[in-house]
């Protein structure tokens, strides 16, 4: 996958006489990190397609709820695709070649061949870029229903990337006037056509506004986690499976200093093959971190975080599994009872038998009189199972004041909503003492 230009061609090319600088050997011109590049992209890429399969997969047949964000993650997926085969054809071509080598062994129509691409290469780029962050925030959005503030914050995310996507299309589209797909290097003739930008400020420009965007984006997972009252186990978890995104903020901390190599550097074409792979990592990992969550049916003990909520239920002073107890004050057990499958609308019922048996007081039909001494006990019945229903609520609905019950913690990966949790007891047997 290597330049078409050959070492035949370099050989013919020094020895023009006069036309190459004594110091450029053919060795230099023959030096390539094309295949080194194409393998990186393709790599990542490979992972990308495999991420967003799992979870267009989990979202149509296990969730059955394909969202806003996983159309704009395909909406990528697509853009992510062209801009690699694009990215494959400009290496191919040689534009990650020594400087020397574009200059003296590429044609001018293959320079202009490359301009072009570059330029809608960009654009792709920073477009794919712009529906990643987006899905990420529409992500956020459905996961932090109802909580207004943050609601807001993610809305003014989202307000910013649209506004800093423009200049950065702007920026590309009229970096020459008259406007032009052609970026002239110096020694080009077309040079004297157009009033060109320089190449390094305004991809220097487009990353700082990348990187904000960057940044912005994967604070919001910060502050969902950070707002949860879980333990502190708990929130490592969900940071690990919510905040890859520091790696997407490394790499594009990586781009920016490869464009400032690529505009000041003398061989300024030499770091154009690792900009394109660094380029192509960073929507591949962009998608990929924003995509990890949406696994969660195919991982279910490891993101079992994403939709526990957490009841504490409190138990009496005669509570004991294996009979009554004395004493006079009460033990509160936290039992954890999943509520999936939550409905869109008002409200949805789920209910979860809990094993093993336990005993609970019943009053006695042989001791309805009065009774006195130690034989005037309470009566016990064993309980099979109990049963746990919770009563999903939202928009007036408001939990009712008699249930002691006490929410710890809303679903995290689900609507914000208030719940009513009851209990039934289906006992076997009634034992009086």
């Amino acid at each position: 996958m290597s330049s078409p230009i050959d070492s035949q061609a370099i050989k013919a090319a020094l020895a023009r006489p006069n036309y190459i600088p004594l110091d450029i050997t053919a060795a230099l011109l023959e030096e390539s990190r094309d295949k080194s590049a194409i393998v990186a992209i393709l790599f990542v890429g490979a992972l990308v397609y495999v991420f967003v399969a799992l979870r267009s997969y989990a979202r149509v047949f296990i969730t059955k709820h394909f969202g806003l964000d996983d159309w704009l993650a395909l909406l990528t997926l697509i853009l992510y695709t062209a801009f690699i085969a694009l990215c494959i054809v400009l290496i191919h071509l040689g534009s990650g070649r020594h400087f020397a080598y574009i200059e003296y062994i590429m044609t001018n129509a293959v320079q202009n061949t490359t301009e072009v691409l570059d330029f809608v290469a960009h654009i792709v780029y920073t477009t794919a870029l712009l529906a990643c962050r987006l899905s990420g925030l529409a992500f956020y959005a459905r996961i932090a229903d109802r909580h207004g503030r943050l609601t807001w914050w993610i809305r003014g995310a989202a307000v910013f990337m649209i506004c800093g996507y423009l200049p950065q299309l702007f920026l590309i589209v009229f970096h020459c006037l008259p406007v032009t797909g052609y970026w002239p290097y110096s020694f080009q003739a077309e040079v004297n056509n157009f009033t060109c930008l320089a190449w390094g400020e305004v991809y220097v420009t487009n990353s700082v506004i990348s990187l904000i965007c960057d940044m912005i984006l994967f604070t919001i997972p910060a502050t969902i986690v950070a707002q949860l009252k879980i333990s502190r186990a708990g929130k490592l978890k969900l940071f690990c499976i919510l905040m890859p995104g520091l790696l997407v903020i490394a790499i594009s901390c990586a781009r920016m200093y490869l464009v400032i190599v690529g505009q000041w550097d003398v061989d300024e074409s030499w770091s154009y093959d690792p900009l394109l792979a660094v380029e192509s990592s960073e929507i591949g990992s962009t998608l990929i971190a924003l995509s990890i969550p949406a696994l969660k049916p195919f991982f279910g003990s490891v993101f079992a975080f994403l939709d526990r909520t957490f009841v504490s239920t409190p138990r009496p002073d005669w509570y004991h599994p294996s009979g009554p107890t004395t004493g006079a004050s009460q033990r509160n057990e936290t039992r954890v009872i999943e509520l999936d499958k939550y409905a869109a609308g008002a409200e949805s019922r789920v209910a979860i038998a809990v094993q093993p048996a336990t005993r609970s007081p019943q009053p006695s039909t042989a001791h309805s009189g009065a009774s006195t001494g130690a034989s005037d006990e309470k009566a016990y019945a064993p309980v099979d199972w109990v049963k746990y229903t919770a009563t999903a609520s939202r928009g007036g609905h408001t939990r009712s004041p008699s249930v002691r019950s006490n929410l710890s913690q809303t679903p995290m990966i689900r609507y914000q909503q208030d719940y009513t949790v009851s209990r039934e007891a289906a006992p076997s047997a009634t034992y009086v003492t």
